[in-house]
């Protein structure tokens, strides 16, 4: 066995594509800043090329592993030759080990027949460059230089190459620090995160700090309250913080009155407890303020993200029902025009909502479907006026199709008040309360006919120990109306997380996003779809519970399906791969009610509402 770890390694390796690959760095390395890989089973007798930027000298490489140099290096210049490329210099990179005397023959011979300069990498010479100034291509190759004579920690070579963005984190922050480190990957960088290593059979602590130590470019530790109680984590955190702008915290929880003399808080964070998004502008920014540039361009670093999270098929080529949150509205065919002999004030019309279903058009006319309540003042007149809306494009100053969906967000509402949803004000939108009965499931029939139930309140707990608070969370519909192409139209639900304290109180800004995290986190495709379907069958005041039915008459009923839209695919989910590849989608799933988006959906509806 060679005394050398490299040259051991070197010796002995059988994939030459991996070989081309190292080779092409080590040329990198040498001043052939732009060499361009070409290698392959049709590179014409090139492994890579290079021309220096005047166009003066230009320069092809051959690359090989096999013992008999001298032949496979007579071999390539013939091809190149015969195939017209005409080079200044050829560049032979070996595995073999040459002397000074076969090195200066083989360069005379060339210049002789070829009339080309010929620079020989031999496997001393690679070595001399793997040990030296080159000596982070190591850790670029575990391919070659592998274990035992190159150690790996947490699927990572602890060779020196500083390249690696490393995320640290607690359990509690799993889900951030998945979701960072994918992000970051998809911008283009080389991320390690401890939530997805392979650590089975190591010694934690002592592997994150070896790769601290060795590979990482940049630290970004994950802290929130929970931080402070685990002693190696700390102890991490305190080696890091030595180094000047090496550290990044990104704070999952708002430290900012925590009592800690830890140097770590007194770096400025990223600050993921009010926006994730937000948080990873942060730490783009800083990454660029300290030149740390991506690995790879944006493409390449959806791909490797992607490869990384999906490293197998989760599909079937077997065909599935995809249920969705959409449900299917039928509507009258006319809308009544109700004019009214006294202008009725805010409160009264509010106070009105509550019984009939109605869009306002001026001060004294209101529209609707359905008849309106005995109580409303309505000018004295055989009948009330009426017209087919499918006849007008617009009609009484108003859209027609817009006039449409009104009502029938409006109808949802009135289902709601109906069927004992309370209204809260601060949000514009209908809940459900607790009831003095503390029994707060809503009984429905799933999509597979089977009886079941969901929880429609209930109470969390937020942090742990003497920081630990409880609140109250309600769910809450939220209607989005629109129409096909085919002019069908249908109401999309989505479930909006009320939270409150104890005593009712809604939470404001930023802890509604935090306590909404404490009770959806856990929640993917099939919890919110029977919250859905609860939610929808709750309004409902059929036998069946299959249809939402507001409207005094039947022709002027405005009736919503419980059924969710479906439709066969072609393909399904592979539920065993889905499992092999572990819990992520579920946790990335939590991060949604963290973007901007969620905000802005949430300032839609409440938009909407007040129309």
């Amino acid at each position: 066995m060679s005394a050398n770890p490299i040259i051991y390694c070197l010796e002995n390796l059988t994939d030459y594509r991996q070989f081309e690959r190292l080779s092409s760095d080590l040329m990198s390395g040498c001043g052939f800043l732009n060499v361009e890989p070409i290698g392959g089973s049709n590179d014409r007798g090139r492994d890579a090329i290079y021309t220096t930027k005047t166009n003066d000298v230009f320069t092809i490489f051959a690359y090989t592993v096999r013992s008999d140099w001298s032949v496979k290096l007579n071999q390539d210049c013939k091809r190149i030759k015969e195939e017209h490329h005409n080079p200044d210099q050829v560049v032979f990179v070996c595995t073999s080990d040459l002397s000074g005397n076969e090195k200066d023959k083989a360069k005379k011979k060339i210049k002789d027949v070829f009339n080309w300069d010929l620079e020989i990498y031999d496997i001393e010479r690679i070595r001399v460059l793997l040990a030296g100034e080159l000596r982070h291509l190591i850790a670029q190759h575990p391919a070659i230089f592998c274990p035992p004579w190159f150690p790996v920690k947490g699927g990572l070579s602890i060779a020196e190459c500083r390249d690696t963005i490393i995320i640290d984190h607690l359990q509690p922050d799993h889900s951030l620090a998945t979701w960072l480190s994918r992000k970051l990957s998809i911008a283009g960088y080389k991320t390690w995160c401890y939530g997805l290593s392979p650590l089975a059979g190591e010694d934690k602590d002592e592997s994150i700090s070896s790769l601290i130590d060795q590979r990482a470019v940049q630290y970004l530790p994950i802290l929130s309250y929970d931080f402070f109680s685990d002693s190696e984590f700390v102890a991490r955190l305190s080696m890091a913080a030595k180094a000047d702008g090496f550290v990044i915290p990104c704070w999952s929880d708002d430290l900012s009155e925590a009592a800690s003399n830890a140097k770590i808080l007194k770096l400025e964070p990223a600050k993921f407890d009010e926006m994730w998004s937000g948080g990873l502008s942060q730490i783009i920014e800083q990454l660029n303020a300290r030149a740390i540039k991506p690995d790879f361009d944006e493409a390449r670093g959806k791909s490797i993200a992607l490869k990384a999270y999906m490293p197998e098929p989760v599909t079937r080529p077997i065909s599935e029902k995809v249920y969705s949150n959409v449900f299917a509205v039928d509507v009258p065919k006319s809308i009544l025009v109700c004019e009214l002999d006294k202008k009725l004030h805010d409160v009264e019309l509010e106070q009105l909502r509550s019984e009939w279903a109605f869009a306002k058009v001026s001060p004294q006319k209101l529209l609707s479907f359905d008849v309106p309540p005995a109580s409303v003042p309505l000018i004295k007149a055989p009948r009330i006026a009426e017209y087919a809306w499918e006849s007008y494009r617009e009609k009484e100053g108003r859209n027609s199709v817009s006039v449409v969906k009104e009502l029938i967000r409006r109808s949802l509402f009135l289902a709601c008040s109906k069927a004992g949803l309370e209204y809260c004000e601060d949000r514009k939108l209908y809940y459900f309360k607790e009831l003095e009965s503390k029994n707060n499931n809503i009984s429905f029939i799933h999509v597979d006919g089977r009886k079941t139930h969901v929880a429609g309140t209930g109470i969390k707990q937020d942090g742990w120990g003497d920081r630990a608070t409880k609140f109250r969370y309600q769910l809450s519909p939220s209607f989005r109306v629109d129409r096909d192409e085919e002019g069908r139209f249908w109401v999309m639900t989505r479930i909006y997380i009320r939270v409150t304290d104890l005593n009712g109180k809604p939470y404001e800004g930023k802890e509604i996003l935090r306590k909404r995290k404490k009770v959806t986190k856990s929640w993917w495709n099939k919890e919110w779809l029977a919250r859905t379907l609860g939610v929808m069958q709750a309004l409902s005041k059929t036998e069946d519970k299959t249809l939402i039915n507001i409207g005094s008459e039947k022709k002027r009923t405005v009736s919503v399906s419980t059924r969710p839209l479906d439709w066969d695919c072609p393909v399904s989910i592979d539920v065993e791969a889905v499992d092999r590849i572990g819990d992520f989608q579920e946790e990335m799933a939590s991060s949604r009610y963290f973007e901007e988006s969620d905000i802005e959906d949430a300032g839609k509806e409440k938009e909407a509402s007040n129309e």
